[in-house]
């Protein structure tokens, strides 16, 4: 019986890492000098806690608008570097980041991680990213993108702090990390219902977030994302205190939609046509 019940949980854990629960690399699959772009090795601390991170800073045209990429629940930043040279070659500057678990610094997979989905430690780590692309491209707008993990992450910096970014754009959400461990079935497994409720705070949750935001949402649908489903990311974003714009992608998945034929065309577009209509940022204050 004991035998047994290990086996479950064996199989429930794997079944977590294809299922949402974040996988950090610790090796880069790719170096930014191989991208054919030019770049910059950073360092800036995280919101919170000031824990050291570093990111790689693309610079795009003169006073490009800054898109700051959130990373997925897996791999490194290194795993972005493609798209990161379309958003480049489309006439915006890129800075991509590593959470504090993932890339050479972190400790890589370890059972703590293995079924978590969420934590609001990545989310002050992104808010240092965001003051620190905001401190400095002064002047500049700054937009958020954000896939998987990405996503809720991008939405809580959003709405904890709205002079950090000027619009956000993210793929398939749930709507809180307790009831997405209990729709890929790992909520069975002890300690990950009380690992959750002490790694996420509920106000950074998507169905907290997604109501305050105060800046242009863009949700891009999938309409073949098992992992988070379209109908409840469709739910999620039919209210905001601002604008919310959706995009339909019928063929795609849960990963790869930025494969999608005009996929970043129609990105670069929504976030150039912000920039021409929003007012120009503010200043943070030191």
């Amino acid at each position: 019986m004991i035998r047994r019940l290990g086996l479950v949980l064996a199989a429930l854990t794997m079944f977590a890492s294809a299922a949402c629960a974040v996988v950090p690399g610790q090796k880069h699959a790719l170096e930014p000098s191989r991208s054919g772009l030019p770049f910059e090795t950073v360092a800036f601390r995280s919101a919170a806690d000031s824990v050291g991170l570093s990111g790689w800073w693309f610079e795009g045209p003169a006073n490009s608008p800054v898109i700051v990429f959130c990373s997925r629940g897996t791999g490194t930043m290194a795993d972005l570097l493609p798209s990161v040279r379309e958003m480049v070659r489309r006439g915006f500057t890129v800075f991509t980041f590593d959470y504090r678990d993932f890339g050479p610094g972190g400790p890589g997979e370890t059972d703590s991680l293995r079924t978590l989905v969420f934590a609001t430690r990545w989310v002050f780590d992104a808010q240092g990213a965001f003051a620190f692309a905001r401190s400095r491209a002064a002047g500049r707008h700054v937009f958020a993108w954000g896939q998987d993990l990405g996503g809720p992450v991008a939405l809580a910096v959003g709405a904890r702090d709205a002079r950090l970014v000027d619009a956000i754009a993210v793929e398939g959400l749930f709507r809180t990390a307790i009831e997405q461990v209990e729709f890929n079935g790992t909520a069975q497994i002890p300690g990950v219902l009380p690992q959750h409720r002490l790694q996420v705070d509920t106000r950074d949750e998507p169905v907290a977030t997604v109501p305050l935001l105060h800046v242009p949402l863009l949700a891009i649908i999938a309409m073949k994302d098992v992992v988070t489903p379209p109908e409840i990311t469709k739910k999620l974003v039919t209210q905001s205190l601002s604008r919310i714009d959706r995009w339909v992608i019928p063929t795609a998945g849960h990963t790869g939609a930025e494969l999608t034929p005009g996929y970043f065309d129609r990105l670069a577009g929504w976030y150039k046509g912000l920039a021409s209509q929003l007012p120009k940022p503010a200043r943070l204050a030191p």
